[in-house]
Order: structure tokens, then sequence, then C-alpha cells
């Protein structure tokens, strides 16, 4: 997932109104410790005669937060926030949208008042059956840390730049989808097979992996170990009263969503008001216990050690302590807990017994790995004995029935990345002896039921690659001054 955000992290221009209807569906990530330590009315940069403050970076990285964090399942850290250094492509994005915004503006290009209301009450999360609610749209504004005022001009900024992208995008040609397929959809007639090597007929003696081990020891080390004492407040252990669970449903209906994004009656989010209502109240009783356990008056109710690798325990927190350090709360599945780190035990060379068992496993792979990549050479020589597939494009991966999809699909990326008409493939634990007997560039059936999709995909290209080339002309006519350097978050 990460590694994906950073390869699409461009064209993730995250807009409030969109980031809006996911929150309210899925419930809003509070950002309270992700702050500036910076005065609200600083300038964080500006770009031409447009300057961007600290509350717009502030918008702009929450949502990004709350967007990659919806999209990890909600387990996206702060850790994890600054090594996608999601505070500067917060502002890499706003400096984006001022150039677009600068540039549109100069062109007579502009949002009037009625194009903003109409979008906003098209959006879903603002409706109650099936109309635009004022009430919802106050209340879903404020549950997501906004004003009337900062949404509506960022609205109004987003219908400005999408005039300025239409007027920009290009249709697709007949060419240009024809050569999309062409590349795409090229047909290969295959014949295949998979062939392995038995790991059990790997033999190796005593000195053999001795001397493995001795040369690849570093590799094998024990687990970083944290030794705490700790309180645990379990989320279940705290009772509340039907009127605690109405008052706070009453406040907060915004986050008690259906999948129609319609509230739901208190009847029906009773359950997830409970667990809202009982985890905030699990943090503050573990918060008491923090401060009565810091100064002495209680004691630790039990000792644990958490190894890396072996827990269920967010290590965030507890791997930035130091000995002797108390840490507030650490959110568990159910609760929170309060610790004081004891020591850490640092990660070791592991004995020759104790690391036996990994060393002949990793000897035994690699063993195994030569010896496959040896057949293959050999198989792909005499290509006796394939099945006859017939002809498949690189999305017929379902067509290759002895790999599971994964595995059929990497080796048809690489069938339709290299010249060779016949070869061999390595797969994790087998390899793909095959040969290409015919080839068809095109399909007129298959570009039928494509081309739509086809189009779409050659005018977003397009698009971006007009995009870029405008954002690099408007770098050199607008001036853009930085003044932010530093992390959100403190």
């Amino acid at each position: 997932m990460i590694s994906w955000m950073q390869r699409h992290r461009k064209y993730l221009v995250v807009t409030i109104w969109i980031s809006t209807i996911a929150f309210v569906g899925a419930g809003f990530v509070g950002w309270g410790a992700y702050k500036l330590n910076s005065n609200s009315a600083d300038t964080v940069a500006t770009v031409g005669d447009r300057k961007i403050t600290v509350d717009e970076l502030q918008s702009s990285y929450r949502n990004l937060y709350n967007y990659y964090n919806q999209m990890m399942g909600g387990k996206l850290t702060k850790e994890t926030a600054e090594k996608l250094h999601l505070d500067q492509i917060a502002l890499n994005q706003l400096i984006r949208e001022a150039l677009l915004i600068n540039y549109a503006e100069e062109k007579g290009i502009t949002a009037r008042n009625e194009e903003v209301l109409e979008k906003i009450a098209s959006i879903n999360a603002f409706q109650e059956n099936g109309k635009f609610s004022k009430e919802r749209y106050f209340q879903v504004l404020r549950s997501i840390g906004t004003n009337v005022k900062t949404f509506e001009k960022n609205i109004k900024k987003e219908i400005i730049v999408q005039k300025l992208m239409k007027l920009l995008n290009l249709p697709a040609t007949e060419t240009d989808t024809k050569t999309i397929f062409a590349s795409a959809f090229m047909e290969d007639k295959l014949a295949a097979k998979k062939v392995t090597v038995d790991p059990n007929s790997i033999k190796i003696d005593e000195a053999e992996l001795k001397k493995f081990w001795e040369t690849n020891k570093q590799k094998y080390l024990s687990k970083k170990r944290y030794l705490l004492e700790a309180i645990t407040v379990s989320s279940d252990s705290i009772e509340v009263s039907d009127d605690d669970l109405k008052s706070y449903y009453n406040e907060h209906k915004g986050l008690f969503s259906g999948e129609d994004d319609k509230i739901l009656p208190f009847e029906k989010a009773k359950a997830r008001v409970r667990e809202k209502v009982q985890k905030k109240r699990a943090k503050t009783e573990t918060l008491k216990k923090y401060l009565a356990l810091k100064t002495g008056k209680i004691s630790a109710e039990e000792n644990l050690t958490i190894t890396e690798g072996n827990t269920t325990v967010p290590l965030e927190k507890i791997r930035a302590a130091k000995p002797g350090d108390f840490i507030k709360t650490i959110e568990l599945k159910n609760g929170f807990m309060t610790a004081r780190l004891l020591r850490t035990e640092a990660p070791h060379p592991l004995s020759y017994e104790e690391a036996k068992a990994f060393a002949k496993a990793d000897l035994i792979a690699q063993k195994q790995r030569q010896l496959l990549e040896a057949k293959a050479k050999e198989e792909a020589k005499a290509l006796k004995d394939l099945k006859e597939i017939g002809f498949v494009t690189r999305e017929d991966a379902e067509k290759i029935d002895f790999l599971s999809k994964a595995e059929a699909s990497a080796f048809l990326n690489h069938l339709f990345s290299v010249p060779n008409r016949s070869g061999y493939y390595l797969l994790n634990d087998s390899a793909v002896i095959y040969k290409v007997e015919d080839q068809k560039l095109f399909d007129a059936d298959r570009y039928a039921q494509k081309k739509a999709e086809l189009q779409k995909s050659v005018e977003t290209l397009k698009s971006n690659n007009i995009e870029d080339a405008l954002i690099k002309k408007l770098q050199k006519r607008y001036k853009i001054e930085k003044q932010f350097k530093g992390q959100v978050g403190s």
C-alpha cells in the first residue's frame, strides 16, 4: 500500500468534498495531535499573488492523512505519515493548485456562487432522503473540523481547476486507442509447462550446514524485546447508560451513517455508539491511571515482555521511549494501556543450535533455487511435453491453470516484455518453460469490448501529460516562495 501511494501521490489530489464523503461514511480520524508549531495567520508559501496559509496546509494535510488512513484500514501512524512526507505532499498539492488557479483567473475562468451551491447540494453526505439538508451540511462540516467559509472556498477552487482542465482535455483518437490496444492486448499462441525441484530430495550434512551458518550468522538474530510494567483498561469494562449513548449520538450523528450515506437511527447505530463511548471513556480512565502510576499513587498491574514481530501491541510509542519513561496511552484492539518502559534487550546473534533450523531452511531454499534454474535451462532447450494454452494476452492469467493467478500474471508480464519466443521464467519455487508458436496483433471483437475503457485511459494519460507540461510552464511564469520547511506534527 505504501509503495502504491508513493508511486501515485502526484495525482492524488484529494479535494475536501471527496474526503468528506469518505469520512462521514467511515468515521473521521481525530487530528488534534497534528499541529504546526506556528501561528495560524502565518503564510507557508506564496505562489504569484496567492498566499497559502497554515490553516490551508493543516486542512490539506488532515484530508490526506484521513484519506490514506482509510485506505490502510485505520492503521496509518504518525511515523508512517512522516516517512511518506505527507506534509510536503500536502504543500505541493496546494502549490500545484495555486499555480492552476493563478492561470485560470488570468484567463478569466471563475466559479459563480450558483455553481458552488449546486456542487455542494449534489454531495450525498449533505443529503437526507435525496435532498440537500442545511442542518446535515453544518453538522458534517463540524464533524470533519472545518467551517462553511473554508469549505466553500475550496469547492470554488475545485470548480475553477476543473473548468481549466476541461478546456485542456484532448479526446482520444481512433489511432490512440488502437495503438494502446495493440501494445496491451497483443496475443501470443502459447505452449508451456511448470517444472519444480522437490526440496525433500536435497540432502545437507552437518558440516555443510555449520559452514553456511558461520558465513551468514549475522542474519540470524534474536528479536528486540521490551520489558514494561503496565496497566490495561478494557473498553468492555466501561459501563455506560442509554442516556449517555443517546447524548453522544445526538452530538455526533454525522459519524453514524449507513452504506447509503444516510444517518442511521439511534437503535441501529447503538452498538457503534457504545463502542465509541466506551473507547473514549477507557482512554480517559487510562490517562488517570497514567498520572497515578507516574506519581507513585498506584502500582503497575502486570509486567510484560513484548517481542518485535510477535505481538499485537502497537510499538510506535514503545520504540520511541527510553528506559524509565512513562507512556501515557497505547491504543489496543479493545481498550488502552499505560506503561513504564523498564528496559530494552537489543537483538543479538543466535547460537548455532538456536539458528540451526532457520539456517537449514535457507540453505535448502538456496540449493533448491540453484537446482531449479539448472533444470529450467535444460528443459528450455528441449521444449518437450509442453501444454497447448492457446492465444493469451497479459490479462489471461486464468488460462494458465497450472499456476496461481498471481504467478500467471507475473509470467505473462514477463512474456510480453521480452523478445524471446521461447525460454524459462523462474517463480518462487517453480519455473515455467514456454514457447510462443504464433502471434496476433489485433482482435476486432476484443477491441470493440475494450474501446470505451481504452478511450478513458488515453484521455486520462493525455490529461495528466498536459497538466504536467502546464505545471512546468507555470512554475516559470509565477514565482514560488516556500516558507514552510519542516514537518506537520510535533
